[in-house]
């Protein structure tokens, strides 16, 4: 039997190549423009190269970062206006850190509530919206992650014939099929590696902000009231605990190799050789039952399920407890959609040292304590890593662990 024959993807045709230089210099020309109507978008879009490409993985455009991809035959439709809109979507999807503040969510829902939060500030700087972008008055003052909130809740859906101006998810791009589809050479995103490399570039972005903000202070004319509020609070920012949390989860996981326990693979054969401990993210929440912890609990564990929904495998054990263990269960990532749909009533007092012996018992790879923190706790700290994640008026019962607090300011 003869073997299956594959068709060699296809290539950007001649009219094509010259479509695509023709768009390039189009969009140089809308960038320089913008140096004279919107300076301080068009002094960031500068850190960017603009790379036209015809292929049928990005219909439209995105940004790695480093470079704006837009596909050159989407661009040829568009007009002046929007040309320059889309060249500042992308800059701005930069600017804000949108991939840095993602945290595990639903990338289709993140994809609009980011489209939300740059459209609106871009209508206001430029006057204009492209009629098929996401644009709605009733999240013109909220955030990206107030946005998904309230997408994720089912309530508010994008209005017809509007839709996200671009592809946000470059590397699952790359990987679609590519049979009978043009595929161009010059679509070749650069892709973080590793979190460490997504928070430099996330890092930078930030730099790159506050040194053309203060370079533009220093010329005639005042930045626009919706930037200068943006600037501030890039200039001081306050971690939200949302991240401190991805954080936490991310350095468990890690990649290090780790003697106890031992890697199962091999046993069998007498051998024992170091586990991964990237392979599976063993995990236990504990949550304090205490009436005070009630109103911060549905918010937490819905942010940890979307949290830990990024991990390839989980096997959580999930705690309740007051002055003594209320239920006890593991859950695998099978199981994550139940977190944040578990009934729980408030109890009184509260005591850590019930849960921290059932622990003892069967140590975890790190525990999180969703507490008021109003309770007596162990002088010495266990030899896992804890994480106290605080309610509302919580405090940090004791100096060990590290310790994030539920109301702290979110991006």
């Amino acid at each position: 039997m003869s073997a299956l024959r594959h068709k060699a993807p296809l290539q950007p045709s001649d009219e094509d190549q010259a479509l695509k230089k023709t768009i390039r210099k189009t969009c140089e020309q809308d960038r320089a423009l913008m140096m004279t109507a919107q300076p301080f978008t068009a002094m960031l879009a500068m850190q960017l190269n603009l790379i036209p490409v015809v292929d049928n993985r990005l219909p439209t455009a995105g940004t790695d970062g480093r470079n704006i991809f837009f596909n050159a035959r989407f661009m040829a439709q568009r007009s002046e206006a929007d040309r320059r809109f889309i060249l500042a979507h992308e800059v701005w999807h930069c600017a804000l850190g949108h991939f840095r503040r993602q945290l595990g969510r639903d990338s289709h829902l993140w994809n609009q509530a980011c489209d939300y939060e740059v459209n609106h500030l871009l209508s206001a700087e430029l006057g204009h919206c492209p009629a098929d972008a996401l644009w709605d008055r009733r999240f013109q003052e909220l955030s990206a992650e107030e946005t998904y909130a309230r997408l994720s809740d089912g309530i508010e859906q994008s209005r017809k014939g509007q839709s996200v101006l671009d592809s946000h998810d470059l590397e699952s791009a790359l990987n679609d099929p590519t049979e009978d589809m043009v595929i161009d050479p010059d679509f070749n995103p650069e892709t973080a590696a590793t979190t460490q490399d997504e928070q430099a570039l996330s890092e930078a972005w930030r730099q790159r902000l506050i040194a053309v903000a203060q370079q533009r202070e220093r010329m005639p004319g005042n930045l626009p009231g919706h930037l200068r509020r943006i600037i501030d609070e890039i200039r001081e920012p306050q971690v939200p605990w949302q991240q401190l949390l991805a954080r936490f989860l991310q350095k468990q996981q890690g990649g290090d190799r780790q003697w106890l326990p031992p890697s199962r693979r091999h046993i069998h054969r007498g051998l024992y050789l170091p586990s991964r401990r990237g392979s599976i993210l063993e995990l236990t929440v504990a949550l304090d039952n205490s009436g005070s912890c009630l109103g911060d609990i549905p918010d937490f564990l819905a942010e940890l399920k979307g949290m830990l929904a990024a991990f390839n495998r989980v096997n959580l054990r999930f705690m309740v407890f007051d002055t003594r263990i209320q239920s006890d269960q593991q859950l695998t990532e099978q199981d994550l959609y139940r977190l944040d749909k578990m009934e729980l009533k408030g109890g009184g007092g509260t005591d850590f040292r019930p849960m921290l012996a059932a622990c003892e018992e069967q140590p975890p790879q790190a525990l999180i304590v969703l507490t008021d923190g109003y309770a007596d706790a162990p002088e010495y700290p266990p030899t896992y890593p804890v994480l106290w994640a605080l309610a509302k008026d919580g405090k940090r019962p004791v100096s060990w662990g590290d310790a994030l607090n539920l109301t702290d300011h979110a991006i």
